[in-house]
């Protein structure tokens, strides 16, 4: 009876951190339209305070100091927030969530999770330790979460976003698709050879590698054309890893390419849209369109998309799209 009187805090606090994350479903339900933040930052606002607000109290919950001394007004804040997003959104279907806001904001206002029991404090090196990982843990979901409207939409513009691209279905929300874009000084013809060479079997992603190998996938960039990777088809298929990835697959992960306009486009399966835009003065604006998640997703889901693949997989197809556009360049001065 003790270990589990003694277990309610820590799991109120993880419950309190869950909540938080959870609230990834908003923006992946498609309720934070991209050309309407541009003129509103309102719903962004919302969100971003409900989720750091729930995180932070969270971790003063498990007693980590000195989050410790803001678990009241963050709980209260959050909650606050957080009920005001959801009716802002019309989310009448995550009423559930409504009502974990209700409470929570009910056990902020009263103070009654000051009656749970403390854990011993340990100073020193334990306590400084958790201080470093509760941090670290509050700015990985500051950039993961709270940033992705800024960085969903890096190098775009708003008429690009708009715009119909090879790939897009006729029910196409722009609201649960992220876009990267960036300028190549260069046509899009002097681009389209490096799009061609993607692969593991072939130029690997132009990303970085050596992060890629550190998860047991053997990929090693090539920076150079070579004719015998030119050639791509619709139905080719786009391996991610070597055969045999991590002993547990026997064929390789990848993309199967599912549109293909040489020169221009390549539409890889569960990706995304790889588009080559010229522009009037002879460059080329490089698109990379990926629908990321569906308007029915359940909150956990959200909440592992959003915290496990959004932000890597941007930092590195941001390191592709910028590798690309160099070796562009520099093959063409």
């Amino acid at each position: 009876m003790g270990l589990v009187i003694q277990g309610l805090r820590p799991a109120a606090a993880l419950f309190v951190i869950a909540h938080g994350l959870a609230h990834a479903v908003l923006p992946l339900r498609g309720w934070m339209q991209p050309d309407l933040l541009q003129n509103d930052a309102m719903p962004a606002i919302l969100y971003a305070v409900a989720v750091l607000g729930f995180i932070t109290a969270g971790i003063g919950l498990f007693g980590v100091k000195p989050f410790t001394a803001v678990v009241r007004p963050f709980l209260v804040l959050a909650s606050a927030y957080s009920l005001i997003a959801i009716f802002t959104f019309g989310a009448g279907d995550l009423w559930w969530g409504g009502l974990v806001d209700a409470g929570l904001l009910l056990v902020g206002l009263s103070g009654v999770y000051k009656y749970l029991p403390a854990a011993t404090p340990h100073p020193g090196l334990p306590h400084r330790l958790g201080v470093a990982i509760a941090a670290a843990f509050v700015l990985y979901v500051a950039c993961a979460m709270v940033l992705w409207p800024v960085h969903r939409a890096w190098g775009s513009t708003p008429g690009e976003y708009a715009i119909a691209l090879p790939g897009d279905g006729a029910d196409r929300n722009p609201a649960i698709q992220i876009q990267h874009a960036v300028t190549v000084n260069a046509p899009p013809e002097a681009v389209w050879p490096w799009l061609a060479q993607l692969g593991q079997d072939r130029a690997g992603f132009y990303s970085y590698d050596w992060l890629e190998r550190a998860f047991g996938v053997d990929i090693r960039n090539v920076k150079e054309l070579r004719p015998e990777w030119q050639a791509r088809a619709e139905g080719d298929f786009v391996p991610a890893t070597q055969p045999g990835y991590l002993g547990m697959f026997e064929d390789s992960l990848g993309w199967r390419v599912t549109k293909l306009e040489p020169g221009r486009a390549m539409v890889l399966e569960h990706w995304g849209a790889f588009v080559l835009q010229p522009t009037s003065d002879g460059k080329t604006r490089f698109i990379v369109r990926s629908t990321i998640s569906h308007e029915r997703i359940p909150a956990w889901q959200a909440a592992l998309n959003m915290m496990a693949f959004q932000l890597p997989h941007f930092i590195m197809e941001r390191k592709m799209m910028l590798q690309i556009k160099q070796l562009a360049e520099q093959r063409r001065g």
